[in-house]
């Protein structure tokens, strides 16, 4: 059976909000071909970037998508797992940023770590497996979800938990 970490991706409603969020493009009167063509990376690389990590078995497979694109999955044996490693990186911009940049830097930085999780967020988890191979689990902005992902890991490695410091 295979048991997907949290949060399911619902890719149909990534899909729905990018058709809201291409609208304006389409509609847009007296736009060249290419103009239209750029206008849609932004809202496909938004919507389309996350990732799935599954575990079936013994096997745990991470595949990470670009713009509704998949790229090279990171796939490893759970037996092989010596470390769960842990990670927080503290989100929240400090006053030097707010002064520098602006209350519109400090939104977008808080909205794009929860759009973005993938390549944001403030939660890692990383397995590190025998081969000194480094793969990314888990990235997020949910504090549950990672405590559920992390046991769900800990119990099908039976790996030790440590802090990441890098």
């Amino acid at each position: 059976m295979e048991v997907t970490l949290q949060p399911v991706i619902k890719v149909q409603h990534r899909l729905i909000v990018l058709g809201i969020l291409l609208l304006p493009v389409f509609l847009a009167p007296g736009l060249p071909w290419y103009i239209r063509l750029m206008a849609c990376f932004l809202p496909m690389a938004v919507t389309g970037t996350y990732r799935i990590s599954t575990i079936q078995g013994d096997k745990f497979r991470s595949q990470l998508y670009f713009a509704f694109i998949k790229l090279k999955p990171a796939k490893c044996n759970l037996q092989g797992v010596v470390y769960v490693e842990t990670k927080y990186n503290d989100t929240t911009a400090g006053w030097g940023t707010f002064l520098l940049f602006g209350p519109l830097q400090y939104v977008f930085g808080i909205v794009f770590d929860m759009i973005l999780p993938a390549l944001g967020g403030a939660y890692e988890i990383w397995l590190i497996t025998a081969k000194d191979r480094e793969i990314v689990a888990w990235q997020g902005m949910n504090e549950k979800q990672f405590q559920e992902n992390l046991e769900l890991l800990k119990s099908r490695t039976g790996a030790e938990v440590r802090g990441r410091s890098r």
